[in-house]
């Protein structure tokens, strides 16, 4: 079944929510649409979920160059 970006977009915001356990869910939102240099009110959630799809890739990257 394929899922939709609805879906995909909660998946991965949770699992940026447990890489930053003490941001409250709101504070989430506003950074990732902050990292896609748009307004919280006014990105798509296409462009919210590559913004977070993003980090999280750059995250992984860092996290295999340092070991962590």
């Amino acid at each position: 079944m394929k899922t939709s970006n609805s879906e995909q977009l909660l998946d991965t915001l949770m699992e940026l929510q447990s890489r930053y356990p003490n941001w409250r869910f709101g504070q989430l939102v506003a950074n990732v649409s902050d990292w896609a240099n748009q307004n919280v009110w006014d990105i798509e959630d296409t462009d919210l979920l590559a913004a977070a799809e993003e980090h999280l890739e750059t995250l992984s990257q860092h996290n295999e160059k340092t070991g962590a």
